[in-house]
């Protein structure tokens, strides 16, 4: 014959004089009843941190989260790639606030969107104020990268693009290893 604690009061008892409903012991029926009405918060709160880590989950899969990372991911290896480089609408230095600006239009080149080919360092004053292009841009662009890469380009312009969060992630995981490998390359 063992002895149990009761999972209400701590009393120990003769486990086969207990009240034992899915593995855990109680005096009573009534220490039981207690028991739960105690600990429905807690129960509550499990429910609610379970829902939680749902959501988060499902926000960090949601097309919108990932299409921001790869854009982010994207910005951020051209800004090194340029960094200390002219402008590419206008020559000037990119200076400490400058973009990462597209030739073609991001909106409405879905296709090049990404495209490195695409996206250069540009002065805030140009990509913002300019509209992206001070007329120099595919001139400048042509010199950079060649006639070759610059036609290609114009050939992919418009059409659509139907992305899945897993496409993003992609995305961004490839230009997280360009940027690292651009930053091992520079020590």
């Amino acid at each position: 014959m063992g002895r149990r604690k009761c999972k209400f009061c701590g009393v120990s008892k003769i486990r086969e004089t207990m009240f034992i409903p899915n593995l855990s012991a109680f005096c009573n029926r009534e220490h039981a009843i207690q028991y739960a009405i105690q600990n429905q918060s807690k129960g509550r709160k499990k429910i609610e941190q379970v829902e939680r880590k749902a959501i988060n989950k499902a926000k960090k899969n949601n097309l919108k989260t990932r299409k921001d990372a790869a854009k982010k991911a994207c910005h951020d290896f051209i800004r090194a790639r340029d960094s200390g480089k002219g402008c590419s609408c206008c020559g000037e230095p990119l200076g400490k606030d400058f973009q990462a600006g597209h030739f073609l239009e991001s909106g409405n080149n879905p296709k090049i969107r990404y495209d490195e080919d695409n996206i250069h360092g540009q002065r805030l004053h140009c990509n913002y104020f300019k509209g992206g292009d001070s007329g120099e841009y595919k001139e400048r662009l042509i010199k950079k990268i060649g006639s070759v890469r610059v036609n290609r380009l114009l050939n992919l312009k418009g059409g659509t693009v139907k992305r899945t969060p897993d496409d993003y992630r992609a995305i961004e995981k490839y230009y997280k290893g360009k940027l690292k490998e651009l930053k091992s390359h520079a020590l």
